[in-house]
């Protein structure tokens, strides 16, 4: 049994026993897998108040390579976001991307360039006064990119509709009707946004409720097609808090 070390993003926590807590992890060397911290229920355990889902942590663990839960032995905070509990909505979009990360990737599966985006992400997000419904979609695409299922864009700027080919990942104005989705025209000026120029302009598109929704949910689609286990997310209290 070695000691490992890595910084950790925390995505679950349970409650385990009377004291402890399993708490799953995303780290950059070692993926994503479960630890058990031993106390961190007592008020005045070591780990009281930081083992906090959404934290980034630097841990030390005990490892066996035959165990489905390793033992944590040692906990520094390195970034807390637990600011973000004042304003529920960015609470809620905090938690909609921690559950799409925790779908993406399974057991000890390593994806450095997912990891260094939730760190970045989270980073981002703590600094900000306000923040629009508009980024989970853009994190999506992000994700996509991470994951080696990048959407293949076939469109124009002034493109006023399109269908995304789920199978192909291929986004174009021409529809193939099987296995696609289609997107309308605003939902469509935000896909080129984010893809094709690489701007904030995404942010200033007037998306209504239902296209904010439909594009979510269309995205999820792809990823439920290319992802084992992955299942699309529940966002509906979400998108109720964000629009009217």
């Amino acid at each position: 049994m070695g000691l490992e070390k890595a910084t950790a993003v925390v995505l679950r926590t349970i409650d385990y026993q009377e004291s402890s807590k399993i708490i799953t992890v995303f780290t950059e060397s070692y993926g994503k897998f479960a630890l058990i911290a031993r106390g961190a229920k007592k008020p005045k355990g070591q780990h009281s108040g930081i083992l906090e889902v959404g934290n980034t942590l630097d841990i030390s663990f005990a490892y066996k390579p035959n165990r489905t839960v390793q033992d944590l032995r040692t906990v520094d905070l390195v970034h807390s976001v637990s600011k973000l509990r004042r304003d529920l909505r960015t609470w809620l979009l905090l938690f909609q991307v921690l559950e799409r990360i925790t779908a993406l990737v399974h057991e000890h599966e390593i994806n450095k360039d997912l990891f260094q985006l939730l760190s970045q992400f989270l980073g981002w997000l703590t600094k900000q006064e306000q923040v629009l419904i508009h980024v989970l979609p853009y994190i999506q695409i992000r994700c996509m990119s991470c994951s080696g299922i990048e959407l293949q864009l076939e469109l124009t700027k002034m493109a006023k509709q399109s269908y995304l080919h789920i199978p192909s990942g291929l986004l174009s104005e021409i529809s193939t009707q099987t296995g696609e989705k289609k997107f309308s025209e605003r939902q469509t000026k935000f896909l080129v946004a984010v893809l094709l120029y690489k701007t904030k302009e995404f942010l200033t598109i007037d998306l209504s409720k239902n296209e904010l929704i439909g594009l979510v949910q269309n995205l999820d689609a792809y990823f439920h097609y290319h992802i084992e286990g992955y299942n699309p997310q529940r966002s509906q209290q979400f998108f109720d808090l964000f629009v009217s």
